[in-house]
């Protein structure tokens, strides 16, 4: 077995559970950080309809009680020892009266790549949490939730 494949089943296993999750303003980020959230933006905004998502290569985890029942897609394939703010490991979609909702995206990396927390990638815009049973760093960052004034 792979080590990617070992944190793919991990990180399954874990459910991507990333507490703590905050909403993003760009004005609150400094410009390299606002430009990359904005490529995040139009890198995700096919992900709008899920089977996009599906097409992709995202698997549907389904809901995740850690994350008030958000619906996690993730791509295993994504979950490297690189981090680009254009492809997110994980999408995060809430259930809404049109189906479901993009609200969020995860970026992840093993602990193997990063000992540490990589504090330099899209410094203020989340936090890094260590995933519980996997060993595994994840960052949260609700591109899409609505509540923050970004456009969509």
């Amino acid at each position: 077995m792979t080590a990617i494949h070992r944190v793919a089943c991990a990180l399954a296993a874990a459910g991507l559970v990333v507490p703590g999750a905050v909403t993003i303003r760009a004005d609150e980020q400094g410009p390299s950080v606002s430009q990359q959230l904005a490529a995040a933006r139009a890198a995700t905004a096919r992900y709008h309809d899920f089977n996009e998502a599906l097409a992709d290569g995202f698997a549907d985890l389904g809901p995740n009680p850690f994350e008030a029942d958000e619906i996690e897609f993730v791509n295993f394939g994504l979950v490297d020892c690189t981090l680009d703010a254009s492809q997110p490991a994980a999408l995060n979609y809430m259930v809404s009266g049109q189906g479901l909702r993009l609200v969020g995206v995860e970026y992840s990396i093993p602990m193997a790549c990063a000992p540490t927390p990589p504090e330099d990638f899209l410094p203020g815009a989340g936090e890094w949490v260590a995933e519980a049973g996997a060993p595994v760093w994840s960052y949260r960052v609700n591109l899409w939730s609505g509540v923050s004034g970004e456009s969509h």
